[in-house]
């Protein structure tokens, strides 16, 4: 039996489309690290950022870095949220104390004499102020507003907010032999107990009010962005079950641009309306 050649092209079409839709999807999620993109700008939906390239296997030792990284929400509307999930920044030898100053020839200072501001990381009462830490500002600047106390030791700090759709991440190593390793995620969101906050456009809404692009949902390391987990579970109206996307629901189209500071990471394109799930379950995020 014979069949027209063009017959058989179309049949391959049809089997290959098939197999497509049939195929299980992850959502991927972009990892930068502060090092490598010293002085950078990163928008996006969320990403993993690293301390260094060989963070979870090295230390980053090298001594006196001061580096910042920039990341912006992928809209105007929407806020920052950073979050640790793994952390060790110290110095294992500080910085010694700054010598004191000379004595005025009558032996004291005047009292209208300037002082010098200590800043973020140098005053005494900061228990980072002679090693090495981390410090975030609310904005795309350095100068911007500090966001909290410095950041040292070795225990993951709590959640870092911003007001607006920029945060800034510092990075300085003091004194000799640093230690610095740590691994975040930062997420846009925006507050979705007015719905119409999240209406009309490609956003989940978790079950603690948050409204996070559904980009982030069921992304292949298994990220809490929603922070109760309801972005993980399973049976989602997404389409998500076990940290995947099953075969209703088209693959995100993901594209990566760098220009001279700048990395954008374009949200995938969807119009699924997804609603909060009944049920919780415990999971625990893996960014490695």
């Amino acid at each position: 039996m014979e069949f027209p050649i063009d017959s058989l092209f179309h049949q391959a079409m049809k089997m290959t489309l098939l197999m497509g839709l049939l195929a299980v999807n992850t959502r991927a999620i972009e990892t930068v690290n502060v090092v490598d993109f010293c002085g950078q700008t990163i928008k996006g939906d969320g990403m993993v950022v690293n301390s260094h390239k060989d963070s979870k296997k090295y230390y980053f030792v090298t001594m006196d870095t001061d580096c910042h990284l920039t990341m912006q929400a992928a809209s105007p509307r929407d806020k920052i949220q950073f979050h640790f999930r793994f952390f060790l920044v110290y110095s294992l030898l500080r910085v010694a104390p700054l010598s004191p100053a000379p004595p005025s020839p009558r032996g004291s200072a005047p009292l209208d004499s300037p002082r010098p501001d200590p800043g973020p990381g140098q005053g005494p009462e900061d228990p980072c102020h002679a090693g090495s830490y981390l410090q975030f500002y609310d904005g795309r600047e350095r100068s911007s507003p500090p966001v909290g106390p410095p950041l040292c030791g070795k225990s993951p700090p709590r959640p870092v907010l911003s007001t607006g759709n920029y945060l800034t991440l510092r990075l300085v190593t003091q004194g000799t032999q640093p230690r610095v390793d740590f691994v975040g995620d930062f997420t846009s969101f925006r507050l979705g107990f007015n719905q119409s906050e999240c209406s009309g456009e490609p956003y989940f809404t978790c079950r603690n009010g948050k409204c996070i692009p559904l980009s982030l949902v069921c992304d292949d390391k298994g990220i809490d962005n929603c922070g109760d987990g309801s972005d993980l579970e399973e049976n989602l109206t997404s389409g998500c079950k076990g940290g995947q996307l099953v075969a209703h629901t088209s693959p995100p189209t993901i594209a990566t641009s760098t220009g001279a500071s700048v990395l954008t990471t374009a949200p995938a394109s969807t119009g699924m309306n997804c609603g909060a799930p009944d049920s919780a379950h415990n999971l625990e995020s893996a960014t490695g």
